[in-house]
């Protein structure tokens, strides 16, 4: 079984998510990095750009714990898939969703990332749920 612990992937959800370490960002994220998948009106670009992200989402949800499940890396990438726990602040209602996040790592750092979270999942746990549409 492979160690994951030893993965910046695992760092990086370990640290920033689950101990509230924002100073591991300024460490882990590379000035010009960009995060895709996780705003698709204004994704997170450099250091600012996340911790805005980041902010945000602590606004909105406590106890984020953020469980490692495995990583597999190659070269410069990283890819962990994650389950990810919290309680929506305004509801206390606690949400289970996973999902996957890809990092490119250039001088030990993220220079990039793709996130693939299952958020319609978190979404429905809090009771919010897509309406179809009606055909013409």
């Amino acid at each position: 079984m492979r160690d994951v612990t030893t993965t910046l992937c695992y760092r990086w959800f370990h640290e920033v998510w689950n101990q509230n370490q924002e100073q591991t960002i300024d460490e882990l994220l590379s000035p010009d990095s960009h995060a895709h998948g996780l705003n698709s009106e204004n994704e997170p670009k450099g250091i600012e750009g996340f911790k805005i992200f980041y902010n945000n989402f602590k606004g909105q949800f406590h106890d984020i714990y953020v469980d490692v499940l495995d990583v597999i890396s190659q070269d410069d990438m990283e890819c962990a898939h994650t389950k990810v726990t919290a309680i929506h602040t305004e509801t206390g209602k606690q949400v289970k969703f996973s999902g996957l996040c890809l990092m490119r790592i250039e001088n030990g750092q993220i220079a990039e990332a793709w996130n693939h979270y299952d958020f319609l999942n978190m979404f429905q746990q809090l009771g919010q749920v897509l309406t179809t549409l009606e055909k013409a």
